[in-house]
């Protein structure tokens, strides 16, 4: 790199001294060799042009869709179709996340081509633009480079991969314990075929199924009579995810990014797999809300948590405040954020004094700095700083792709 600067540095000092002696000698042998090196420039720089808008190469992505830690592989082919030899060019491909690249040199003669397996490290969830974004084209005299954003080309289109997060499923969660005794008379009687707990009996009506007919009842008061049977209050679980950055930058924001959405997908699968009514919300009141009541919603769950955005406004406060008073049935909160605000406080306290469980877990986003959000003391309620799901409980099983599809 330093002789090619040293080269270009001489031949362009020599066509100064050339045109200088050439003005003050009016010789034309100056003159001839001044325009010969010009005209040498001249056709570096149409050729680098001529490389970068005519070059033709296809990408190809092994999986479009693959979980945290999978090993992905771009194929890039570079083609050259044209009578000419291309520039040498040098493309920049960027990976995921958005801050990594990657960098390999082509040389491509007429009718040459030239593949490239490119293995993905896929370190965070989420939605990332992959694939050659910029080329670095040096002509073969070493005269001029140029370096150009391919993604100004009007035709130019970048592959798009989503990154799931992993899945953990906990095994073993505290939950609350329910003494089904407070809701008496609180049920929704109903005539059903699978009713938990017998309430009492009242008279047949037409449409009613024979086999619910109480007999002996019946029997004594010479009139049909059908059982009832008390439908229990179903358990509720909120899971409120803080989508704002509160501060944090660069690869600190994935991190935490990625952490919350991995403890949102195991206690997702552990509530929907313990049969509870479970919503998802997050801090922007622009997201949607997903809700669910058992395992065959869990992949609308898992495929909302690899794309949710982070770093957007709003409070995730005020937001879990919204939810609970929506389903006044809940009883298990889990609030995953690293904020400490007072608003944040006032509303998980309040949850834990109408006899919510309530846990908080805040994400360990620094590389062994301070765990931000710690702060957090609130009685009743149990603040659990994570750097993963494995984090969440002891006792683990580990399902890296049980409902992630291509």
């Amino acid at each position: 790199m330093t002789s090619m600067k040293r080269f270009r540095v001489g031949y362009y000092l020599s066509m100064t001294l050339l045109l200088v002696a050439g003005l003050g000698s009016g010789r034309w042998e100056f003159y001839f060799l001044f325009t010969t090196l010009a005209l040498l420039v001249c056709f570096a720089f149409a050729m680098n042009l001529w490389t970068i808008f005519t070059f033709s190469y296809s990408q190809e992505l092994s999986d479009t869709s693959v979980v945290k830690g999978d090993s992905p592989v771009l194929k890039i082919s570079i083609f050259n179709n044209k009578p000419f030899a291309f520039a040498a060019m040098c493309v920049a491909v960027q990976m995921p996340p958005p801050t990594r690249w990657t960098h390999f040199s082509v040389n491509l003669d007429p009718g040459a081509s030239a593949c490239y397996d490119i293995p993905m490290q896929c370190g965070y969830r989420g939605v990332y633009n992959v694939g050659p974004a910029a080329l670095e084209v040096s002509d073969v005299f070493g005269l001029l480079s140029f370096r150009y954003d391919l993604r100004r080309l009007p035709h130019y289109k970048q592959e798009q991969i989503i990154v799931y997060p992993r899945l953990l499923r906990l095994v073993a969660l505290s939950s609350p314990t329910h003494n089904w005794a407070e809701y008496k008379g609180s049920g929704v009687q109903r005539l059903t075929q699978d009713g938990e707990s017998f309430s009492d009996t009242r008279k047949y009506r037409f449409g009613d199924p024979f086999k619910r007919v109480h007999r002996i009842i019946s029997a004594r008061k010479r009139q049909l009579f059908v059982k009832r049977y008390d439908l229990p209050m179903e358990t509720a679980a909120i899971i409120a995810i803080d989508t704002c950055e509160n501060g944090l930058e660069g690869e600190d924001a994935l991190r935490y990014s990625d952490i919350a959405c991995e403890c949102g997908a195991a206690l997702a699968h552990y509530c929907l797999q313990a049969g509870y009514f479970t919503t998802l919300i997050s801090s922007d009141t622009e997201q949607p809300t997903v809700e669910g009541r058992g395992m065959p919603d869990f992949p609308k769950f898992y495929d909302y948590l690899a794309v949710m955005k982070f770093g957007a406004g709003g409070d995730v406060g005020t937001t879990l405040s919204f939810s609970a008073r929506a389903h006044r049935n809940h009883k298990i909160v889990y609030v995953i954020s690293s904020r400490a605000d007072q608003a944040l406080t006032d509303v998980i306290s309040a949850l834990a004094q109408a006899g919510c469980q309530v846990r908080v877990f805040v994400p360990q986003a620094g590389d062994g700095g301070e765990v931000r959000g710690t702060g957090i003391s609130i009685s009743g309620v149990t603040v659990s700083s994570v750097a993963g799901a494995d984090d969440i409980s002891p006792s683990l099983g580990l399902d890296n792709a049980a409902y992630h599809s291509n």
